[in-house]
């Protein structure tokens, strides 16, 4: 059941994260599904979870936050030391985004607002509380970017 809601909640992220064609959000889905199924594994999430980031509130749980580490991740807004970084973000966004330049620029530029979370301290060494304080950074400033997280 929670591998299901969260599919259906991947879908509708990759939906709605930007205005793009049909085929780079077909390109998108196929990746947050595949990456997030692989994340699902160590990180199991509650059907709590799932309805918290399905309304882009921040990760509480620490399945959550590791959750949304091994997601960031493995789709490049954060490195293999759990810090965020907008270079990674735009070189894995190329692959989405290989000929529109305003769209790798607005992911770059978000991603970049959101190092600041670099810079707190963290308890955690898996970048968990991190990926937590990236993603209340992300959905408190994709609009700015022409960026519809809402679904």
């Amino acid at each position: 059941m929670a591998r299901l809601a969260f599919v259906l909640v991947v879908v509708a992220i990759a939906n709605n994260v930007w205005a793009i064609s049909g085929v780079q959000k077909t390109v998108i889905q196929a990746e947050f599904v595949t990456r997030g199924l692989s994340c699902l594994k160590n990180n199991p999430l509650t059907v709590e979870d799932i309805n918290s980031l399905r309304m882009l509130k921040s990760p509480e749980s620490s399945g959550a936050k590791c959750f949304t580490a091994c997601l960031f991740k493995n789709i490049g807004i954060m490195d293999n030391s759990g810090a965020v970084s907008a270079s990674n973000a735009r070189m894995n966004a190329k692959q989405v985004f290989a000929n529109d330049e305003s769209s790798l620029n607005n992911v770059e530029e978000l991603v970049k607002q959101c190092e600041k979370v670099n810079a707190q301290n963290v308890a955690d060494d898996k970048g968990c509380d991190r990926a937590a304080l990236a993603f209340t950074c992300l959905t408190e400033n994709a609009a700015k970017y022409g960026l519809d997280l809402k679904f």
